[in-house]
């Protein structure tokens, strides 16, 4: 059984093809037919993910660019455009066992140490230097090798042009300086022309590189084939390969390379995958229930319809993952990063969400019910139709987020930020609002029957035909808001801030609103009756068409209150300021008690 060393960390040599060798690749793929077109890649042991970037002249590694020419028998080299390198003369090497004289010494003489002439090449290999602009039609190529060996200090020599791209040659140590100082930005342009990129494309012997690129595939052939259930691949190269529905339960991942790997309907279950590196993995519908997964990379990785159930999942990167579908039912994502991720339809009821970042993510339709989201981040997420029932959010960063439809019932948002949320329609019966900020919120005809809004920041939020029935409203500041067409109806309203408010055609009737500043408050057409309005302050306000039958004005302040057309029968008018004598004879004879 092969173990596999963690240190294994050669540097991934990666090339494109050109726009004339993908035309010339698609040919050949399509003359192998339809059903041997379909199952390429995994004929040849590579990913449809890598299989696609190639088509689409993506760098990828050059063994996969190699292994796909081979597979539609091409040659790699014309692909990717570069030109056959022209024979060079090898120089003679003289190991002192030559009869040959060596000047400066007698042919009788014998050779010591210091007399022996070795000459040695060393060691010759190729890069290609990515520029922006079209260099083959300015410069001679003479010209810019004399600027490459002033850069590097060594000969390099360009083997062939392209419009924006040079194919290079020269020792290993002219390449390895060339690039170094092009990675640390030493040199940034060559004859005008921006430097995009280096690309060495062989330092090692071809030897060498077969015999580690053969044992990758002849491992890859085995999982595919056999299985790998409870194997030691400790460090294992499978960057790029297909091992869809491969067996791999209780099999040592640990530091494993499964970059741009197809694991889709793998069986994962019990597999340890601690620090494997998982970019762009294909993990649909894979089984990973008990897997080990302490701070995996799962960026922009496919885990669509994957099994996590009560999986460890702690300070996972999901960065642009897909868990589409996906069953996280009692997970762990403490401190998870999972921007801009696709949770669409996932299950994540019951689930510790704790500090975990959801900004801009896609959890519209999916299962929050019971989880913990405490500290959580999910700025600018989407939760159309998401269900947060009974789910704790209290501190939570909610600040533009997009909550048509969304579920939240008995849900604590305590101290949440929703400024600038879109909240139109939901569904929250009894939630806790106490302290939250909701200013600017999109509240537009959004149930909050029974919610706890005391000390909420409602300014400039529209509650539009909101239904705040029996809400707790009390210390609230709702100055700017629009509650036009809002029902208040048994609301606790005492003290709260609504200056400037729209309330007009609100349904107010038998709310709280003792000693509440409505000062400048639209209430024009508004029911009030039965409300308790003692020694509200309403000072400019417009009542005009109000019905206050029944409601308790006393100790009111009715400076320059508009009160045409108001019904007054039975309202108590005790101890009021701000009115003159005749308008107190009117309401009088409108029914109004004082």
């Amino acid at each position: 059984m092969t173990e596999f060393s963690q240190g294994n960390k050669t540097k991934k040599l990666t090339i494109a093809a050109s726009s004339k060798g993908v035309e010339t690749a698609k040919k050949a793929l399509d003359k192998l037919g339809f059903e041997l077109k379909s199952n390429f890649p995994k004929s040849q042991g590579i990913s449809h993910y890598t299989v696609t970037k190639f088509f689409k002249s993506e760098a990828i590694q050059l063994d996969l660019f190699k292994r796909i020419c081979e597979g539609l028998t091409l040659d790699w080299k014309e692909i990717a455009g570069i030109a056959e390198e022209k024979s060079s003369e090898q120089l003679n090497k003289n190991d002192g066992s030559s009869s040959e004289p060596v000047q400066g010494v007698e042919p009788s003489q014998p050779l010591t140490h210091q007399q022996t002439v070795i000459q040695r090449q060393s060691q010759t290999i190729k890069a290609v230097l990515l520029l922006q602009g079209d260099i083959n039609s300015v410069q001679p190529s003479k010209l810019i090798e004399s600027i490459l060996q002033e850069s590097s200090g060594y000969t390099i020599n360009i083997i062939d042009i392209k419009p924006s791209r040079l194919i290079l040659e020269g020792s290993q140590e002219a390449i390895e300086r060339l690039e170094a100082r092009i990675k640390s930005e030493d040199l940034k342009q060559l004859s005008g022309f921006p430097i995009k990129d280096i690309q060495i494309l062989n330092e090692r012997s071809d030897d060498e590189d077969n015999s580690k690129l053969d044992h990758k595939w002849r491992l890859v052939a085995e999982i595919a084939n056999s299985g790998a259930v409870g194997r030691d691949l400790r460090g294992a190269d499978l960057s790029d390969t297909d091992l869809s529905d491969a067996k791999l339960s209780g099999a040592n991942l640990c530091d494993a390379d499964l970059r741009g790997a197809d694991l889709s309907g793998a069986d994962l279950s019990g597999a340890e995958l601690i620090r494997p590196k998982l970019s762009d993995v294909d993990l649909s519908s894979a089984n990973l229930i008990h897997a080990n997964l302490i701070r995996p990379n799962f960026s922009h990785a496919n885990l669509s319809g994957v099994n996590l159930i009560r999986a460890k999942l702690i300070g996972a990167n999901l960065t642009g993952a897909k868990l589409i579908g996906t069953n996280l039912t009692g997970a762990k994502l403490i401190d998870a990063k999972l921007i801009d991720a696709n949770l669409s339809n996932a299950n994540l009821s019951n689930a510790n969400l704790s500090s975990a970042n959801f900004s801009n993510a896609n959890l519209s339709n999916a299962n929050l019910r019971s989880t913990e989201l405490i500290g959580a981040n999910l700025r600018g997420a989407n939760v159309k139709g998401t269900e947060f029932s009974g789910v704790n959010l209290s501190g939570v960063n909610l600040t533009a987020i997009f909550l048509y439809g969304a579920n939240l019932s008995g849900a604590n948002l305590s101290g949440a930020n929703l400024s600038g949320a879109y909240l139109n329609p939901i569904t929250s019966k009894g939630v806790r609002f106490s302290a939250a900020n909701l200013s600017g919120a999109n509240l537009n005809a959004a149930d909050l029957s029974g919610a706890d809004l005391s000390d909420v920041n409602l300014s400039g939020a529209d509650l539009n035909a909101a239904n705040l029935s029996v809400a707790n409203l009390s210390r609230s500041n709702l100055s700017g808001a629009n509650l036009s067409g809002a029902n208040l109806s048994g609301a606790y309203l005492h003290p709260m801030i609504v200056y400037g408010v729209p309330l007009s055609a609100a349904n107010l009737s038998g709310a709280n609103l003792n000693a509440a500043d409505l000062s400048g408050a639209n209430l024009s057409s508004s029911h009030l009756s039965g409300a308790d309005l003692n020694g509200a302050d309403l000072t400019g306000a417009d009542l005009s068409g109000t019905n206050l039958s029944s409601a308790n004005l006393s100790g009111a302040n009715l400076s320059g209150t508009k009160l045409s057309d108001a019904k007054v029968k039975n309202a108590r008018f005790a101890y009021i300021v701000g009115i003159d004598e005749s308008t107190k004879l009117e309401l009088i004879k409108r029914g109004a008690i004082f």
